[in-house]
């Protein structure tokens, strides 16, 4: 059992780690009273045994980042993994849940979030993975209301490291991030 008022377990796939590494340089350079743990999950059965272990700690979320030729065989994954082990709140990120939030829900994420996602995951650390008043999200809440809750704050691209060092995973040298022209997919 852990102390933590927040465990955030990674869905870690070699195809999106760098967004996860960004995530975690500004976490760790970011100060706040909610105490966190974070465990990497590099399979179902991964993530599945660290929700069962994090039973009894703060609230469990679950990050994964995707695009969108990923999506089917990652919402089949996520209903397994819910089935196994319930109770963890699924955050879907990257590019299809930026292009696609609601069907992004409804394939079972639990939240989306929308554009970069510094500001959102600093925001959900500090409020102990509570969605409420956070930018760059869309979520229903307990009565099915959909809540999208407008762009998510962009800092400028060397605000934070581009890798954690607490963590020890490296990225390459970020010279610009997305698409300059604003491109949707």
């Amino acid at each position: 059992m852990s102390s933590a008022d927040l465990v955030l377990i990674l869905r870690y796939r070699k195809a999106v780690t760098y967004g996860h590494h960004v995530l975690l340089a500004a976490l760790e350079e970011h100060p706040t009273d909610t105490r966190y743990e974070v465990v990497f999950a590099e399979s179902a059965a991964a993530t599945v045994e660290a929700i069962k272990a994090a039973h009894g700690a703060g609230k469990v979320l679950v990050l994964w980042s995707f695009y969108s030729p990923d999506a089917a065989a990652l919402a089949e994954e996520l209903a397994a993994i819910k089935e196994q082990a319930p109770g963890a709140v699924h955050v879907a990120g990257g590019v299809h849940a930026t292009a696609e939030p609601v069907r992004t829900l409804d394939a079972g994420w639990d939240i989306a979030a929308v554009g970069e996602g510094e500001s959102t995951l600093l925001n959900l650390v500090d409020q102990a993975g509570d969605p409420t008043g956070i930018q760059g999200l869309v979520y229903r809440d307990e009565q099915g209301t959909l809540h999208r809750t407008g762009k998510a704050h962009r800092e400028p691209l060397g605000t934070y490291r581009a890798f954690p060092v607490t963590y020890k995973r490296m990225n390459p040298i970020e010279i610009t991030r997305g698409c300059v022209y604003a491109c949707a997919y």
